[in-house]
């Protein structure tokens, strides 16, 4: 077989079909019948991915390229067959259909013919400069490295002897831990490393299944994708240290605080994505966006939020004063999966409440019940320790209607009065939820200051 046509039969030479029209568009351009540049009948396009009803398409651009016109075409053809013209491009002057404008040539096509032929036009000049080229990229054995991060995740920088990692332990006997890192690789810890020699130990009193522990990379075989693990505690404190990419020296500060805010950034989101609670108060919210929602709110107004802290932890954010908003991490224990809102919850490792509305109520407007009064006081000046200001009265029974340094204050109070003591109070703005006291015993005695928190009210009243 010299070309692709034959497979469709030639009544002139009384050839019978081998494949009847529509296996032959189906498989014709599949075929390749090698060229032959003796054979007059061979044609260069048999040899190509060119399908045979496009030929037609690929002598017009190789006579378009080698500038001939329809005479000279025809010239060559009757003498060199239907070929004739692709064979004199291919003779070292292939590089002449880059010089094409193919988008001038799809558009007439379309615009005559209603053909869209823009891709079939860029395949043509590919199999007239390589025929059937490999377009696939050259194979490649992938190494045990690479096998082990394709699969994994994990690199020798993430992932290596001496790193202390988490690990999920998945059974436990007298003998040896079974367990899993978080990327797959499972893992074996021997009775001699989960303890540092304590007499009678017996693991089965220490570990259970599901539990989370660390535990250190003792071997990492990354063929078998197995470790040997230690629960050991003098090992675990003795992690593998990671190269730095600085000098100690030459630390760089900028990097460092744009990647913790990035990083912080990305957590928050993750957090806000998987974690939904029913609850009136509960916003997917990051710190910043729960202050932007509760700046027109008024005192004690708050939002529950989603906490980066993870999935055992949410955050609520309240409203202490203008420009001043307090964010409480709360514990959650006692829950029945990630999702659920846990049963106990716990706030500063002292205060435990049964849901989310008795600590919004016991706790939180609590808080804010405190602030009223307090901001009410005689003594209460409203602003902050490190504000200043001019004109300040040596005396307003309303004090905390002005704007002033309550040290300035206290200062003019006791030049007036020189044998009298005084004291006020105010916002600790750098810590939300804490009230600065500061106090000046005469005139020549210095001031000074107590840091107190709400949270101590709040323990006062409970009892």
């Amino acid at each position: 077989m010299s070309s692709r046509l034959e497979l469709l039969g030639d009544r002139d030479r009384g050839t019978s079909p081998v494949v009847g029209p529509t296996v032959f568009i189906n498989c014709a351009s599949f075929l390749i019948i090698p060229h032959d540049l003796t054979d007059r009948n061979s044609d260069y396009l048999d040899n190509t991915r060119v399908h045979p009803e496009d030929y037609d398409l690929g002598r017009k651009m190789a006579a378009d390229a080698l500038d001939i016109d329809e005479e000279d075409v025809a010239t060559m053809v009757a003498e060199g067959g239907p070929g004739a013209v692709i064979n004199e491009l291919i003779d070292g002057q292939d590089e002449k259909v880059n010089e094409l404008s193919l988008e001038d040539y799809a558009e007439e096509l379309e615009r005559n013919f209603n053909q869209k032929k823009r891709a079939t036009l860029e395949t043509i000049r590919a199999e007239l400069q390589h025929a059937y080229e490999e377009l696939r990229n050259k194979y490649q054995k992938l190494n045990t490295d690479e096998i082990f991060t394709m699969l994994t995740g994990e690199t020798k920088e993430t992932l290596s002897a001496g790193m202390v990692v988490p690990v999920a332990i998945r059974r436990v006997t007298d003998r040896y831990c079974a367990a899993r890192l978080s990327c797959g690789i499972d893992g074996n810890v021997s009775l001699d490393e989960m303890h540092d020699g304590s007499p009678n130990f017996l693991p089965t009193n220490v570990y259970h299944v599901g539990q989370t522990v660390q535990a250190r990379i003792e071997k990492l075989n990354e063929e078998t994708f197995f470790a040997e693990l230690s629960f050991r505690e003098d090992k675990i404190r003795n992690p593998l240290a990671k190269r730095m990419e600085f000098l100690p020296d030459e630390w760089d500060d900028v990097r460092e605080e744009r990647d913790k805010a990035r990083l912080s950034v990305v957590n928050q989101e993750q957090t806000r994505t998987a974690r939904v609670i029913k609850h009136p108060l509960f916003k997917p919210y990051n710190s910043r966006q729960a202050q932007e929602f509760l700046a027109g709110q008024s005192r004690g107004d708050a939002v529950i939020r989603p906490s980066s802290n993870g999935p055992d932890h949410i955050a609520v954010t309240w409203k202490v004063s203008e420009g001043i908003y307090q964010h409480i991490d709360v514990l959650e224990l006692d829950k029945d999966n990630e999702f659920t809102v846990g049963k106990t919850l716990k706030v500063s490792g002292k205060f435990s409440y049964s849901d989310l509305d008795e600590l919004i109520v016991t706790h939180v407007k609590a808080m804010a019940k405190k602030v009223d009064e307090l901001s009410h006081h005689s003594k209460f000046i409203q602003g902050s320790k490190a504000e200043a200001g001019e004109n300040i009265p040596l005396y307003s029974p309303i004090l905390h209607t002005y704007l002033y340094h309550t040290e300035k204050w206290l200062e003019k109070y006791c030049e007036a009065n020189p044998k009298r003591s005084m004291y006020g109070f105010c916002f600790d703005t750098q810590r939300p939820g804490y009230f600065h006291l500061l106090y000046k015993a005469g005139a020549n005695a210095r001031i000074g200051s107590w840091v107190r928190s709400l949270l101590v009210a709040i323990t006062f009243q409970a009892h």
